[in-house]
């Protein structure tokens, strides 16, 4: 599902992987949409939008949220109130035990001069959760190199995100 986002709107997309095709037709893909309850990964630049599609998340989701606030029209309106960062997180524990927060957009500022770079970050960061673990790191690298600007740039956030990434994940397992 892939929505269009205007006036600061949200965009919601669904991504299933299908490692091999299987003989029971029944059993393979015919959808990119994710049935509600089963999704494996969350991968928000946002931290609200994983609240907004929660409908989605279980016991087995894993989180990985841009921890950089970007207030709704609602909020800068002073009719909402954002939620706090952990207020947020106590819900998503209420899900699952594997929500990993990193603010993207800082590191994308910091390493790169640019908040374009945070997409990547946090694929990176999602990367050592283990929930895509049949791509490996060089086929993200060729996908970069043939589909985007700027590829070394690119290839460096998402291995930034990666380090990153395992940094975040490790400390919680410690």
């Amino acid at each position: 599902m892939h929505g269009l986002a205007q006036r600061e709107g949200a965009i919601s997309s669904h991504t299933r992987y299908q490692k091999r095709v299987v003989d029971d037709e029944r059993k393979n893909l015919h959808s990119s949409i994710i049935c509600y309850g089963d999704a494996d990964l969350f991968i928000c630049f946002e931290p609200s939008e994983a609240l907004r599609r929660g409908i989605f998340a279980s016991k087995k989701t894993t989180f990985v949220l841009n921890s950089r606030t970007i207030p709704g029209i609602m909020i800068t309106a002073n009719l909402e109130e954002y939620p706090p960062i952990e207020k947020i997180k106590e819900i998503l524990n209420g899900y699952s035990d594997h929500v990993y927060f990193m603010n993207a957009t800082e590191l994308s500022l910091e390493h790169f001069n640019s908040n374009h770079y945070m997409n990547l970050i946090m694929l990176g960061l999602a990367i050592p959760t283990g929930r895509i673990p049949f791509i490996e790191i060089q086929n993200y690298e060729e996908v970069i190199k043939e589909w985007l600007r700027n590829a070394d740039e690119n290839i460096k956030a998402l291995h930034l995100g990666i380090d990153e990434g395992k940094k975040i994940i490790n400390t919680r397992k410690s």
